[in-house]
């Protein structure tokens, strides 16, 4: 299993540090995130493509989900730098080469960490996963994937549509599914992660399990680090004045209803 693991490891880094090159000679940050979306795409074609019995239902279902969500995100996210021009978050650092480079090759790594539980899924033996035909838990997490997926897109839709009318300039968003939680989409983003994972938990075996480290890291990043942090700063500039606003803060969840 380590020598999978570690041949993703290698393509995830590889594949970054090679559209650093060009991102940064040409100072550009409008290919950080279609990127990540890629990484994904490429290793799940190429464990299932490389796999045994890649023709397999069980195989083929999780490479499809991996693929399906990787281009859903990264054509949304492409389309929405492409709109706005730059990513503000790069402001700082997209003439500094250490900060920039850094940013690189944490996110192929992050894409390997999240990748884990879906390069041992395809990596396992035809008779192994013969062995978890209709297993209720692989049911389970392909719904909650769906589920994901579905809050995820229609989330970003929404936001995107508000973004776009002139007529909400200098407004927050509250409307949709951001009026039941402040942010939907990583809602949608957890539930996809944890959903693969579950999908290869039946497969799982030893230090395999370590894989729990997937929707663990995902909900890091989200919650703690990168990306709810990062725009509660961004809202508080921008609305933080507005009462409507801080009465939406405090009686919206983050993520889950009545919970977080």
């Amino acid at each position: 299993m380590i020598s999978p693991l570690l041949t993703g490891l290698g393509i995830a880094i590889g594949l970054n540090l090679f559209v650093f090159i060009f991102a940064f000679r040409n100072q550009t940050d409008k290919l950080t995130d279609i990127t990540y979306a890629i990484t994904f795409a490429l290793l799940a074609g190429f464990f299932w493509y490389s796999a045994d019995g890649a023709n397999d239902a069980y195989k083929l279902s999780l490479m499809f989900m991996v693929v399906i969500w990787a281009i859903r995100l990264g054509s949304y996210l492409l389309f929405r730098v492409m709109i706005k021009g730059k990513d503000d978050r790069f402001d700082e650092w997209r003439n500094d080469i250490k900060r920039y480079l850094r940013f690189w090759v944490l996110q192929g790594c992050s894409v390997w960490i999240l990748s884990i539980p879906f390069i041992i899924g395809l990596t396992k033996s035809t008779e192994e996963i013969e062995l978890i035909q209709n297993n209720k838990i692989v049911m389970f997490g392909m719904a909650l994937w769906m589920v994901g997926f579905f809050i995820e897109a229609m989330a970003d839709r929404q936001k995107f549509k508000f973004r776009l009318n002139p007529a909400n300039d200098g407004k927050f968003m509250n409307k949709g599914l951001f009026s039941i939680v402040r942010f939907p989409n990583y809602t949608g983003e957890i539930l996809v992660w944890l959903g693969i994972f579950l999908t290869v938990v039946p497969l799982l075996k030893g230090l395999e399990w370590l894989s729990i480290i997937s929707p663990i890291w995902i909900a890091f990043l989200l919650i703690g680090l990168s990306g709810i942090p990062f725009l509660e700063r961004s809202n508080k500039k921008r609305y933080g004045d507005q009462k409507e606003f801080q009465d939406y803060k405090q009686n919206t969840k983050r993520l889950l209803p009545y919970i977080y």
